[in-house]
C-alpha cells in the first residue's frame, strides 16, 4: 500500500469512529500490510575485488647480486622505488625484516638489520676495529653510507659517526 493511500485510510477510520449522533456506525478495519521483504531482484552491493598481489619488481642485477652475496637465503618481500633525478632508487625489504636502500647507481646507502648484526663485509675495517675496541663488540645493527662518511647504529641505540676514511668524528645516544 502506498503511503498516501495509507494516510487516507487512517483519515477515513478517524472520521467513521468520531462520527457523532449517538448511533453506532460500523467501524472499518484498516489492515496495514507487513513490511515487504527486501527486494532481492535489485543488485546488491558487491565487495570490491581484492587488489592483485604486487610481486617485488625485477631488480637491477647489481641489487640482486648484493642481496644474494650479503644475505644468502633471504628473499625479497617488498620493493619500493623512488624516481629521483638520474634514475630509480630502490628500497628493498627482505623476509627477515632487513631493509636495504640503494641509490640511483644501485649502490647501497643504508642497511638496517633491526636487531641483527650488519654483515661484516659491509663495515669498513677501521669502523669495525673502533667499535670492537670502544664498545665491547656490540653489534652494528645499521650502517648508512653518506656522502661525508658513515653512520652506524649499535644494538644499544648509540649512533656513531665516521668520516669517509672511517675515522670516528662523533656520537649520538
Amino acid at each position: 500500500m502506498k503511503k498516501s493511500n495509507f494516510i487516507y485510510a487512517l483519515f477515513a477510520v478517524a472520521m467513521i469512529s468520531c462520527n457523532g449522533g449517538g448511533t453506532q456506525q460500523p467501524t472499518a478495519q484498516v489492515v496495514v500490510p507487513a513490511p515487504a521483504a527486501p527486494d532481492t531482484t535489485m543488485a546488491q552491493p558487491q565487495a570490491a575485488p581484492a587488489a592483485p598481489q604486487v610481486q617485488p619488481q625485477a631488480l637491477p642485477e647489481a641489487v640482486t647480486t648484493f642481496v644474494q652475496q650479503h644475505f644468502p637465503g633471504a628473499t625479497v618481500v617488498r620493493v619500493e622505488t623512488d624516481n629521483e633525478f638520474g634514475g630509480l632508487e630502490y628500497d628493498v625489504t627482505l623476509n627477515d625484516g632487513t631493509e636495504v636502500d640503494f641509490d640511483t647507481s644501485n649502490q647501497w646507502e643504508v642497511v638496517d638489520c633491526k636487531v641483527k648484526a650488519v654483515p661484516a663485509a659491509l663495515v669498513p675495517a677501521t669502523i669495525a676495529n673502533y667499535v670492537k675496541t670502544n664498545f665491547q663488540s656490540l653489534p652494528i645493527t645499521k650502517i648508512s653510507n653518506k656522502r661525508y662518511g658513515y653512520e652506524v647504529d649499535l644494538s644499544n641505540g648509540v649512533e656513531l659517526k665516521f668520516n669517509a676514511n672511517g675515522q670516528f668524528v662523533g656520537m649520538d645516544d
